[in-house]
């Protein structure tokens, strides 16, 4: 072998990191890519990819391209469905309403508590 079809072991090593530290940048930029759609329901999920592709590729394409793509995310639990949506927006409004109305009845459990103190007072 000459010296030029000689395999250089740092040359190798140099490539190999370069190839991980580009796959590593695109790893990531995808994970950060897909946490902007995370929690989000079909409709809005739709909506916020159309409107980044839109401009760029069209509205037709990206309505196709959204077609793809948004069944994908859906089934791997990034995006939920518009009912799914729904039934969590009553959940979580249900909830501040049980907060509101705990919060409601101590503070009214406080206030009955001064008045008959005031009373017991006036008594005595």
């Amino acid at each position: 072998m000459t010296d030029s079809k000689k395999r250089h072991p740092l040359r190798f090593l140099f490539k190999f990191m370069l190839f991980v530290g580009a796959l590593t940048a695109v790893t990531k930029f995808m994970a950060e890519r897909k946490k902007d759609f995370y929690g989000l329901t079909e409709s809005e999920a739709r909506a916020k990819f159309e409107a980044k592709l839109g401009p760029r590729i069209g509205e037709e394409k990206a309505a196709a391209v959204a077609d793809q793509v948004i069944p994908r995310l859906r089934e791997k639990g990034v995006i939920r469905s518009d009912a799914e949506g729904a039934v969590q927006d009553a959940k979580d409004a249900a909830s501040d309403a049980t907060e509101k109305i705990v919060d409601v009845t101590e503070r009214a459990g406080a206030s009955m508590k001064d008045a008959v103190e005031k009373i017991e007072d006036k008594i005595d």
